[in-house]
């Protein structure tokens, strides 16, 4: 019961500090080795600062740097990106999830118009595996292990 309630507790804590906007203006102060726009720390997990460019593999990240130069007023809000160990335990991600290893990236989308634009253009660059819900678009990069999909809830 403890167990269950401050689990609750710390992932409504994480919800509030993960919500990490792109702002063009922040971009000179944190690392940005290999991205033309984004920044590393979009991606961290909540617990260690860094972790994102340390662990995360670069195909996922670079696919929506690409999504954001040919679209320069798109500005992504990272709801998820690497997750380390706790903080997945935490959320109750499977051993599997491509969020732990570094190769999948959630994204707040709330409106139509902005999941289908996420949709379309990572379908052009490639992507196989994107999830569509209500409040965001997932995809990961995680072909080896993982079938080609397209889920919605």
């Amino acid at each position: 019961m403890f167990y269950d309630k401050a689990a609750k507790v710390a992932l409504s804590f994480y919800v509030m500090l993960v919500n990490k906007g792109f702002n063009r203006k922040d971009r000179e102060n944190f690392n940005t080795e290999g991205l033309s726009h984004l920044y590393w720390e979009l991606f961290d997990s909540v617990d260690a600062e860094g972790s994102a460019f340390r662990y995360m593999e670069r195909e996922a990240v670079l696919i929506l740097d690409d999504i954001i130069k040919e679209h320069y007023y798109f500005r992504p809000q990272v709801l998820l990106g690497y997750t380390s160990k706790p903080v997945a335990d935490l959320l109750g991600l499977p051993t599997s999830s491509s969020f732990r290893v570094g190769k999948a990236i959630r994204l707040k989308a709330k409106n139509p118009k902005t999941r289908m634009f996420l949709v379309e253009n990572l379908i052009i660059r490639g992507v196989t595996r994107i999830a569509v819900c209500m409040d965001y678009v997932e995809f990961d990069t995680d072909n080896y292990l993982k079938k080609d999909a397209l889920y919605i809830h």
